[in-house]
């Protein structure tokens, strides 16, 4: 239990204002703080403070953040728009709400972007070699604590200790930026809501004011309507919202980007160690975890069950089957950068869903994503092929844990197909069951066929799966209905030139506006 100060009234004005408090808005406002002590910082969240909850200290607690009608930590946009690339469906997309932002909820998985990510930039002091020092050596918070097991998250680490140890860092959770204060273009503070408050008629809108500098870190989604709501963002779409227009900055709220996944589910033996029965719901499974936890920081409650990740790029071979229109993408852009994937691919030691949907079992989950999507301004895919999901197939027959494919989560394979799903072999289904189950062996439908069990020594041989012109068509249909975004939104205020829809100088400062910055 971390102790802290008396609280004191909280100022109606301080030197920084940090709108935002995700990752980038912690660090920010912590390390300013820290390094003036007279300086006086304020950081405001639209969520509730993180501090000593297990749901987000505990690190095998993550997937209860998912829950769409019950997490308390999480906001789901529904209002998308709906997609003919995704065969008319609409996409529900997630960010954080707490105090730490995605660092208190995500997967608990961190990989430094390639040295090409940075010199895409284009921008001066924002290279590679520039940003070396600061990314080369791997000395920062790791994102589960090796010495107590609990999730190392950004509030933890830069806001928590500095409160604890100063009084110059004020902080004010479960509350909402409605707009930034402004004197001509001179940003002179902040006004927020209480969100708890949301759903009401009238709110009370209070008003914080910065001395020096006022510093939006809200987010990929909310950054940009904080923007359009003070009067930045492009004429026509202030507007239509019957906001005056401060300054013209069409760039606002475009290039909007996030990484694309799909996952797919194999049976795992029976013997296998997986988290099945803690995400199921077992009580004994969830009070041993968690008590181990609590009294020790080890055990299965202190991992995230990923049990491991790998990138890919194609074969020259691969290429060729994905066709002209990707080989011009991949000419343009990944050929001559080596370090840059196609796709990440991850694994997960259980189903990694909801389990009334699935029988009781053992399962892993393989996730895959794009890591370079193309498409720009929409949260929808233009375009999806089935190359990913071939790869993670070959990976997933290949693991010993491997007995066969959960077929209703696969793309629906015609049964002749040498593709056609392999179900659980007669053998695993009696492992998984008590003895004296009546309908293990039971087989309805034939659109998948069970796996063959081995005698016991023999070894299995895996070879490579054929695919027909139609099965393709199987795996593109069933990516346009499964493929999901990833709470990894970016690009909506872009640091780039003015007239090429930047919203953002070098120097993070926003355009046409001064004592204005944005982080992320």
């Amino acid at each position: 239990m971390q102790s802290f100060r008396v609280p004191k009234p909280e100022p109606q004005e301080v030197d920084v204002i940090v709108a935002g408090g995700g990752p980038a808005g912690c660090v920010v406002a912590g390390r300013l703080a820290k390094a003036d002590p007279n300086l006086q910082v304020m950081l405001i969240e639209y969520g509730p403070n993180n501090i000593d909850d297990p749901m987000v200290s505990t690190p095998a607690v993550y997937p209860r953040n998912m829950r769409l009608l019950e997490s308390d930590k999480a906001h789901f946009y529904y209002d998308t728009n709906k997609s003919q690339h995704l065969r008319g469906r609409k996409t529900i997309v997630p960010c954080a709400k707490v105090l730490g932002g995605g660092s208190s909820i995500n997967f608990q998985m961190y990989t430094r972007a390639s040295a090409s990510d940075w010199n895409d930039f284009k921008t001066e002091g924002w290279n590679h070699q520039d940003c070396q020092q600061s990314h080369a050596a791997e000395i920062w918070a790791k994102w589960i604590n090796k010495d107590t097991g609990r999730r190392s998250d950004a509030a933890s680490a830069y806001v928590h200790p500095i409160m604890a140890e100063q009084n110059n860092l004020h902080l004010r959770c479960n509350s909402k930026v409605a707009r930034v204060i402004f004197e001509g273009n001179k940003a002179v503070g902040i006004a927020y809501v209480n969100s708890r408050d949301h759903g009401q008629t009238k709110t009370m809108e209070t008003i914080v004011k910065a001395r020096k500098m006022v510093v939006l870190t809200a987010g990929t989604l909310s950054t940009p309507q904080i923007l359009e709501r003070s009067g930045i963002g492009g004429k026509n779409i202030l507007d239509k919202a019957g906001v005056k227009t401060l300054v013209d900055l069409p760039g606002v709220g475009k290039q909007y980007q996030d990484h694309y996944t799909t996952f797919s589910v194999f049976r795992a033996r029976a013997s296998e160690p997986t988290a099945d029965d803690w995400l199921r719901g077992d009580p004994k499974v969830q009070e041993e975890w968690m008590r181990l936890h609590a009294t020790t920081g080890k055990g299965p409650a202190a991992s995230n069950g990923i049990d491991a990740g790998f990138k890919i790029r194609p074969t020259e071979e691969e290429l060729k089957e994905m066709g002209p229109e990707f080989q011009k993408a991949w000419d343009s852009y990944f050929k001559d950068k080596p370090d840059k994937p196609v796709m990440f691919a991850s694994v997960v030691n259980a189903f990694f869903g909801d389990h009334t949907l699935v029988p009781p079992g053992k399962y892993f989950s393989m996730f895959q994503y794009l890591e370079y999507p193309f498409s720009r301004g929409s949260i929808h895919i233009s375009s999806s092929d089935p190359w990913s999901y071939k790869k993670v197939r070959e990976v997933a027959r290949r693991m010993d844990a491997y007995r066969g494919e959960l077929t209703a989560l696969h793309p629906h394979f015609h049964p002749d197909s040498p593709a056609a799903c392999e179900d659980v072999d007669l053998q695993t289904a009696k492992e998984y069951m008590p003895e004296g189950q009546l309908t293990v062996g039971i087989h309805m439908g034939t659109w998948s066929k069970p796996r063959k069990a081995l005698a016991p020594g023999e070894r299995r041989i895996v070879e490579d799966i054929k695919y027909t012109k139609e099965d393709d068509e199987a795996i593109d249909n069933w990516v346009r209905d499964h493929v999901e975004t990833t709470w990894h939104s970016l690009g909506t205020c872009a640091m780039k030139p003015r007239d090429q829809e930047g919203v953002l100088d070098p120097r993070l400062n926003v355009y046409g506006t001064t004592n204005l910055k944005v982080g992320v």
